[in-house]
């Protein structure tokens, strides 16, 4: 069974450039990092089998994810914008195809143990979800991709829950519903949609809301905020993540900066109980924001009263 520090042999020897970064990163990691990663690995290897896709299928993923996105942060240096135009393109290019959207999701998953920023990000989510899992009766992950939250916070809240996962993927939401079945995590308080969240009229009200790395794919991620808004319980809490500067094969809309996404949240009726900014890069904040180098951002908010 292949471990964690495999992969990272086989990223390096694939590709001598990420060798030095991931070096770095990985020599700052603690024992139970590589403990959770070794777990990580081991878990999604078997989930990837029974799938019919190898380990080996995922470092190519991986990788082609990383080179998609070094051609589009030179696109976006050289013409100050993300090279996509809007969320047509997206469907087109992206979301409307299976192999393109499955190898992305599955190289997306490496990177919540390779990246840093995405690893905390993570850990933000895994941290938020005991503190309020009693009170969640009612869960709902809007853009679940490749499953790992999903997963997680029906390991973590337990059964006595209704899950709700909506992608307007099909792919991505096909991957989640098959995660959830390989690790025999299904009941019957667990359903899947297929649809565009701002499409479902309901007045249905969630205890616990997730939307990961979604507002940067919309167009209008505001009217998102305030959709949110109306389907969280008076008491419920809602984890979300975005980035500024960071383009992408699927990234529409264009955050410039920290405080744009916390007026944002704000206006929307939103109050940020705690949150990451995550820098790619290990330099001073007046040197990210002047270079327009990616910010990571996660946030717990509640409703305002």
């Amino acid at each position: 069974m292949i471990n964690f520090e495999q992969i990272v042999d086989q990223i390096c020897l694939k590709s001598p450039l990420q060798k030095k970064k991931l070096k770095s990163y990985l020599s700052t990691r603690s024992v139970n990092f590589f403990n959770e990663a070794d777990k990580f690995t081991s878990d999604y290897s078997s989930y990837l089998e029974s799938q019919g896709l190898s380990f080996e299928y995922a470092i190519d993923a991986y990788l082609k994810m990383c080179k998609d996105m070094v051609k589009s942060q030179i696109y976006f240096m050289k013409m100050d914008k993300y090279p996509l135009e809007d969320q047509d393109q997206a469907f087109d290019e992206v979301y409307n195809s299976k192999d393109e959207m499955q190898s992305f999701m599955v190289g997306l998953a490496l990177s919540q143990y390779l990246w840093g920023t995405h690893y905390e990000m993570f850990r933000h989510f895994t941290e938020g979800l005991p503190n309020n899992k009693k009170r969640i009766k009612s869960y709902l992950e809007i853009g679940p991709g490749h499953g790992l939250f999903f997963k997680k916070a029906i390991e973590t809240i337990g059964n006595n829950c209704k899950y709700t996962a909506v992608d307007i993927s099909s792919t991505s939401l096909n991957l989640t519903e098959s995660i959830v079945s390989f690790f025999q995590l299904s009941n019957n308080n667990i359903n899947f949609f297929n649809e565009d969240m701002l499409s479902i009229d309901t007045k249905e009200l969630y205890d616990f809301i997730v939307m990961g790395e979604v507002l940067e794919h919309v167009e209008n991620p505001n009217i998102l905020l305030d959709k949110l808004n109306s389907i969280l319980a008076d008491n419920g809490k809602a984890f979300i993540s975005t980035c500024v500067n960071c383009p992408t094969i699927d990234h529409v809309y264009h955050y410039k900066s920290i405080g744009e996404i916390q007026r944002m949240i704000k206006n929307s009726g939103f109050l940020i109980n705690d949150e990451r900014i995550l820098p790619v890069e290990n330099l001073e904040m007046e040197d990210i924001v002047e270079k327009k180098i990616a910010i990571n951002y996660s946030a717990i908010i509640s409703r305002q009263k």
